[in-house]
């Protein structure tokens, strides 16, 4: 359907593309975001500062797809580096596009289950917040979180677990 794509840029990360001579389209390489559900039901989540926005964001561990890495393989590795767990399942419940208008990003929402602490998180910077179900509700409600990929996997989890 894109005939000869133009790069505009290419960067560490992304690429700029001029798609059929007029519309411009960010390529990612996709990423993973998680959603670790502790045995009691709590939700671990990570607060990092975010340069882009130049803030502290509370949300759900995430991370790049790296070169011929499956979906599942990556929210291991990365549940591991920004949380210290590692879960004995994990499963892809959803699939869905950050902003299809501009960007080709796709994130695969992972829920991770059956977890075990195995050691402190790599990641500097990062701090890890367990919450439970009422504070994801309260949070939710009173729009505590302001990222996209966070409010639909914790959207998600309420629907999942609502029984519970």
């Amino acid at each position: 359907m894109n005939s000869d794509p133009e790069e505009i840029f290419s960067g560490k990360l992304l690429r700029l593309l001029k798609l059929e001579g007029k519309y411009e389209c960010v390529v990612h390489p996709g990423a993973v975001v998680l959603l670790p559900v502790l045995k009691d039901g709590r939700v671990v989540l990570v607060r990092q500062f975010r340069p882009a926005v130049n803030d502290y964001i509370l949300e759900l561990p995430a991370g790049l797809l790296e070169p011929g890495e499956e979906p599942i393989e990556t929210g291991k590795r990365e549940l591991l580096e920004e949380t210290g767990y590692k879960c004995k399942q994990i499963e892809i419940r959803q699939q869905f596009f950050t902003s299809p208008g501009y960007s080709n990003e796709k994130l695969f929402l992972c829920l991770a289950s059956d977890l075990e602490f195995a050691r402190p998180a790599q990641e500097e910077g990062l701090e890890k917040v367990i919450m439970d179900k009422q504070g994801i509700k309260e949070g939710l409600q009173k729009g505590f979180f302001n990222d996209a990929k966070t409010i639909i996997g914790l959207q998600f989890y309420l629907q999942e677990f609502e029984r519970c």
